[in-house]
C-alpha cells in the first residue's frame, strides 16, 4: 500500500528416498558361483548385502556368492542424509552335484541292489533313459523317485554294459 516490498530467497534440498533392487532370482550348480546383480539409488546412500557369507564382498553391487546351498540375499540401501532405507531380496538356487555311479549289483543281497544317482533329487524334473549294448531302451524315468533296479518289465537284465542318458531339465546345462 505504501509502495514497500521485500524479497527473500531459500533453498530447498529435496534427497531421493534410497531404492534397492537385488536383481533376478540366480540358478547355479554346487561348486561354481554365480554373480548377483543388485542396483540402488538415491542421494548419498551406502548398500549391503546380508547375509555375507558365501559372498565374495557383501559391499559391492554385484558380487559373486560360491554356494553349496540354496540361499535368500537381501540387499539394502540406506540413505545418508536421514531418509529411511529400502531393501530387496534375491534367491539363489544351488543344484547339487550328482554322482553317478558306474556300477551296481541288483542281486537282492542288500547291497548296492539299485542304480541310485546321489543327489539328483534336487534337480526338479529330470529324465534318465538307460540302453542296452544295442540301443534299445530299457529303463526310463521322469523324475528318478524310483532308482534302477536293473530290470526290465519285471525281469532281470544280464551282467553286461549298458549306457545311459540323464538330462537334468535346466536351460544352459549339458545334458550328461
Amino acid at each position: 500500500q505504501f509502495g514497500c516490498r521485500d524479497s527473500a530467497e531459500i533453498q530447498l534440498n529435496v534427497w531421493k528416498k534410497p531404492t534397492a533392487n537385488a536383481g533376478a532370482d540366480k540358478i547355479t550348480r554346487e561348486g561354481v558361483p554365480v554373480q548377483l546383480s543388485g542396483s540402488a539409488s538415491g542421494t548419498d546412500i551406502t548398500w549391503h548385502w546380508t547375509p555375507a557369507s558365501g559372498l565374495s564382498d557383501a559391499g559391492i553391487l554385484s558380487p559373486s556368492a560360491l554356494l553349496s546351498e540354496d540361499r535368500y540375499y537381501t540387499l539394502t540401501a540406506v540413505s545418508n542424509k536421514g531418509c529411511g532405507m529400502h531393501s530387496d531380496e534375491v534367491f539363489v538356487k544351488v543344484y547339487k552335484q550328482i554322482v553317478i555311479p558306474n556300477a551296481f549289483s541288483p542281486n537282492k543281497d542288500g547291497r548296492h541292489d539299485t542304480w541310485k544317482i546321489q543327489a539328483i533329487e534336487t534337480y526338479p524334473n529330470p529324465e534318465v533313459t538307460v540302453f542296452n549294448r544295442y540301443g534299445q531302451t530299457v529303463f526310463r524315468s521322469k523324475g528318478y523317485a524310483t532308482p534302477w533296479d536293473g530290470t526290465y518289465n519285471g525281469a532281470h537284465l544280464p551282467v553286461g554294459t549298458y549306457y545311459y542318458i540323464i538330462d537334468l531339465k535346466i536351460p544352459g546345462e549339458p545334458v550328461l
